[in-house]
């Protein structure tokens, strides 16, 4: 189990690093000061939550860790243009409108976005500890439904995460290609959501119960 944690953290490490090669490639290998202080921020950041999550649940991360599931094919599609988008499209294309410095408020508050994302997410990791990458019924696992942390206030609080995170990502680099791509991103966010939802609901016991309790699916008092 330790081995296959170590692995997934790498795998998760090496998409960092792959993702400020694009940003690099994208901005013809010149840095400014944001695009320094976000990558450094991020490069820490990843560092920290990967230790904290090894610590507390290795077995979590290793079944994260699985690409060869059994998860619907709706799942694969949309777990696979996620990946590309949120990973690397969106740092090449910051890498490419990079023209100037822009470490102002917006970006600031970005950063704060992203960092509070990182956190919610991680908190939901720590909680339910089936919280695998892909969405499927985890008989194997005798999956049981999480109704504790975050997930008192949404039902799929690492989807609000991600979805927060486009928000903060947005403001770091403000440019139109990256509002874009960071729009797709949330809009294919959502439709895993519902899909996911429903899959629960139809497959997991006591999951029908706990909608009624936990009303929200991303959005407190919204959605």
């Amino acid at each position: 189990m330790r081995k296959q944690a170590i692995s997934y953290l790498a795998r998760v490490g090496f998409q960092k690093i792959v993702g400020f090669l694009l940003y690099l490639v994208g901005a013809g290998f010149t840095l400014t000061y944001a695009g320094v202080v976000y990558f450094v921020y991020l490069f820490l950041t990843t560092i920290t939550i990967s230790w904290i999550l090894f610590k507390a649940n290795k077995e979590t991360l290793a079944e994260r860790g699985k690409t060869d599931t059994d998860s619907p094919i709706w799942d694969k599609v949309l777990l696979f243009a996620f990946w590309i988008l949120n990973y690397f499209a969106v740092y090449l294309l910051a890498g490419i409108s990079e023209n100037s410095e822009h470490l102002n408020f917006a970006y600031c508050l970005g950063i704060v976005l992203t960092l509070f994302a990182a956190w919610f997410s991680t908190k939901a990791t720590l909680e339910n500890t089936f919280l695998e990458s892909t969405a499927r019924i985890q008989s194997d696992r005798n999956q049981k439904v999480c109704t504790t942390g975050p997930y008192r206030i949404v039902r799929h609080p690492a989807y609000s995460g991600l979805i927060v995170n486009s928000i903060g990502l947005s403001l770091i680099f403000p440019y139109v290609s990256v509002w874009i791509c960071m729009a797709i991103t949330a809009v294919i966010i959502v439709i895993r959501t519902v899909l996911e939802d429903s899959m629960l609901i139809a497959g997991l016991d006591g999951y029908s119960e706990y909608t009624t309790q936990t009303k929200y699916r991303l959005i407190p008092f919204i959605w």
